[in-house]
């Protein structure tokens, strides 16, 4: 999903003054942190482009609250609840407040949520962002930004690549799931995917492609199954997979909705992991070791990737530092296997 770029008045100025938008933020703000050859730079071009500063968003920057916006695509997903965990556990000990926003993985709704936001005088964002090249969001964030109030991405990138964010090593992880389903003698390897527009998706699809090709294996086409992360639509997804007149012997999942939708097909056609088909899952779910299924994973310290975030949003508030550039944090991955990888043997 890509909408057509449109400058920011704060992006004109910092382009016509040769400095960074956060000198000037510094200046629009009257902040002391600048030197007086930048400041004349910032408002010679204030006064050449005619730039009015929005004084709606720049009250923002001068609240003391300490409260911290979270914003997630699916507040009913444990992935973004675990996520919720390692931030709340770190802003606790720091002293700072969240409040929670969910954009039900639609780009309306994350503008409507972030336009909403900006009358609770937060002190940082961190967001989870639906898609990877919606511009519209990514005006918004440097919107805040812009005046102060410091923004990180947390498990998805965007196109604009001077965001702080925190995310994981998906395409490794991809890799290292699909070689071992190789390596147990799987050639035909499916995989139910998530909408394109977002980030870790085409990650985790490069990361299929390649360790296919390490292999020498063809990708069919017929294999390759597109979802929108919901049980439903994997569902829909793995029937059709395993209707195939040559169905795969193995399901790659991107994501624990996806998981749980292969293995509700798997039960409505009375097939078996192990005697009818392997399944490997991207996340861990804690409920299925409750309930004896072993799935074998692509895992990550999730709540660890939620307290990064939240450590580096408070530097950015309290500190106040921002031209040494962004801040890049990759979580690693690791296989757990725990058979559901095998060869079927019927």
């Amino acid at each position: 999903m890509r909408m057509k770029r449109q400058e920011t008045n704060i992006y004109s100025i910092a382009k016509e003054a040769g400095v960074s938008i956060a000198t000037v933020s510094r200046v629009i703000n009257q902040s002391a942190s600048v030197s007086e050859k930048s400041r004349q730079k910032v408002l010679a071009a204030v006064e050449k482009l005619n730039y009015v500063p929005n004084i709606a968003a720049r009250n923002l920057s001068t609240s003391t609250s300490t409260s911290i916006g979270v914003v997630i695509p699916d507040v009913g997903n444990q992935f973004f609840m675990q996520l919720l965990q390692g931030i709340t556990a770190a802003a606790d000990q720091m002293g700072y407040n969240i409040i929670l926003f969910g954009t039900d993985g639609n780009v309306e709704r994350e503008h409507k949520v972030l336009d909403s936001m900006r009358e609770l005088r937060l002190r940082g964002v961190i967001i989870v962002p639906v898609s990877y090249s919606d511009w519209e969001t990514i005006q918004k964030l440097k919107d805040y930004e812009s005046f102060g109030i410091p923004v990180v991405l947390l498990d998805r990138e965007m196109i604009a690549n001077d965001f702080d964010r925190v995310v994981s090593s998906d395409e490794e992880g991809s890799f290292q799931a699909v070689t071992e389903l190789i390596r147990q003698g799987h050639r035909k390897i499916a995989l139910i995917s998530g909408p394109e527009y977002v980030y870790p998706v085409y990650k985790r699809l490069n990361g299929y492609y390649r360790a296919m090709r390490a292999a020498g294996i063809v990708v069919r086409d017929e294999y390759i199954r597109r979802a929108d992360f919901t049980v439903d639509s994997a569902w829909k997804e793995a029937m059709t997979l395993c209707q195939l007149p040559d169905p795969p012997t193995a399901i790659f999942a991107f994501n624990n909705s996806t998981t749980y939708g292969c293995l509700k097909a798997f039960g409505d056609l009375g097939w078996r992991i192990g005697k009818n088909i392997a399944l490997f899952g991207f996340d861990d779910i804690e409920e299925l070791k409750w309930l004896k299924c072993n799935i074998s994973v692509v895992s990550r310290d999730v709540p660890l990737m939620g307290k990064i975030a939240m450590e580096q949003l408070a530097k950015r508030v309290d500190a106040g530092y921002g031209d040494e550039g962004c801040f890049v944090t990759s979580v690693e991955t690791k296989l757990i296997l725990r058979g559901s990888e095998r060869f079927p043997k019927k």
